[in-house]
């Protein structure tokens, strides 16, 4: 086993894990296996693969616990019981939500332990692999767990964050910040689809063409910031066009009515901070949104 990459155990078949493991195995970790609910599940994530019986598990250098945020405790406390003797090896977990407090059991049998947590929404399939590499990720841990997450990093492409140690809050508005900007980004493109709907397009076509207008916007984001991003009826103070657009929406309902109007008095907070909208533009919109 390399001091620098040891050997692989992934616990876990699904998006984060079928990303993360062929990357590593690319750059050069051995994998000691995949263990998943069963067998076949493993084997779709990697060879040779393992059952839910930690006890049949090999002991790997770093086991890669790649399951559900709720699970990760419980993992830990069968592999502490059942996966030892843990000196010498590490653990590392990839829930964003949680610190190092679930992995407590195997820390007390010895192991090494720590979390790196990957700022990207990987899905279910094949496309996932190709996403990891500029994205950020946070990393705790110490000791051989910190010195492997941090090589993992590297070798996935993944861009570490300057965040140390972070409290109960802090973890939240971490983990809720990857929510806004992945899952609801995915019921907002379903609204978008479902108004596209109503001026005659199929959902398939509709789909097709809210993804390079979102793929567009987010470009202009990450290249120009905000800045450069913002365009719209809002941001020009187009009265007419912002109130037949909320028409749109009302009927609709008013769930989808209310979720276009938050936002865009958001928007007009943002256009006014960044100077595309004078105090009387500004004022005139909020009322209209009100």
């Amino acid at each position: 086993m390399s001091a620098s990459r040891p050997s692989v155990l992934l616990v876990g078949a699904g998006g984060l894990g079928r990303a993360i493991l062929p990357a590593l195995r690319r750059a050069g970790w051995p994998v000691a296996g995949v263990a998943a609910r069963t067998p076949a599940a493993a084997r779709r994530a990697g060879r040779p693969g393992f059952g839910p019986d930690p006890a049949t598990w090999p002991r790997a250098g770093l086991t890669l616990l790649a399951v559900p945020d709720r699970e990760v405790a419980g993992i830990a406390a069968l592999l502490a019981r059942d996966g030892g003797p843990w000196r010498g090896r590490a653990v590392l977990h990839h829930a964003g939500s949680k610190g190092l407090a679930p992995l407590d059991p195997l820390r007390t049998a010895g192991a090494s332990v720590g979390l790196l947590h990957p700022f990207q929404a990987l899905g279910r399939g094949p496309l996932a692999r190709t996403l990891l590499p500029g994205s950020r990720a946070r990393i705790e841990g110490t000791g051989r767990a910190r010195t492997w997450a941090l090589r993992a990093a590297r070798d996935l492409g993944l861009v570490v964050v300057p965040l140390g140690p972070l409290g109960d809050r802090e973890r939240a508005a971490w983990h809720a910040a990857a929510a806004v900007a992945s899952n609801d980004l995915v019921a907002l493109m379903s609204l978008s689809v479902r108004v596209l709907e109503r001026a005659g397009l199929g959902r398939d076509e509709a789909l097709a063409a809210v993804v390079p207008l979102a793929r567009g916007v987010l470009s202009q984001l990450e290249h120009g910031g905000f800045a450069d991003a913002l365009t719209g009826p809002v941001v020009r103070a187009d009265l007419d066009t912002v109130a037949a657009h909320r028409a749109v929406l009302e009927r609709l309902g008013e769930e989808d009515a209310t979720v276009h109007r938050l936002l865009s008095r958001r928007l007009v907070r943002l256009a006014a901070g960044h100077g595309r909208l004078g105090r009387n533009e500004a004022a005139a919109l909020r009322r209209l949104l009100d």
